[in-house]
């Protein structure tokens, strides 16, 4: 499977890793995937690492992100924390849209910040 997602009890956050081309088909199978976690769980933190993984995606693609969160009660609320390789771009807009929208998105590259945005209190 190109994308992995485990529960971190400890942490009470959803990790998700993805392994190869980043594509639109392959985030809406990630979603599917995704959900049955997010409603067994009940987490409301998610740290997604794409450092990894070769971006597929079209800036329209990008564009659409925040729109399919807002899709889902169990996204809608989510906390996403999104790592990224140095000098990824293209995601800049979509943390703005998705703020813009109420959504709680940020962009890192390293995870201990991200966990730690993750963690603090809003």
């Amino acid at each position: 499977m190109p994308f992995n997602i485990e529960y971190d009890a400890e942490e009470d956050v959803i990790m998700s890793t993805f392994l190869g081309p980043l594509t639109m088909s392959l985030t809406k199978e990630y979603i599917a995937a995704l959900l049955p976690v997010l409603e067994e769980t009940k987490c409301k933190k998610l740290l997604s690492d794409s450092r990894n993984s070769a971006m597929e995606l079209s800036s329209m693609d990008i564009l659409k992100f925040p729109k399919m969160a807002e899709a889902s009660p169990l996204t809608a609320n989510l906390k996403r924390a999104v790592l990224l390789k140095p000098g990824t771009s293209g995601y800049e807009l979509y943390e703005s849209l998705s703020t813009t929208r109420g959504q709680q998105v940020k962009l890192f590259e390293k995870r201990a910040e991200a966990l730690a945005w993750l963690q603090a209190e809003n």
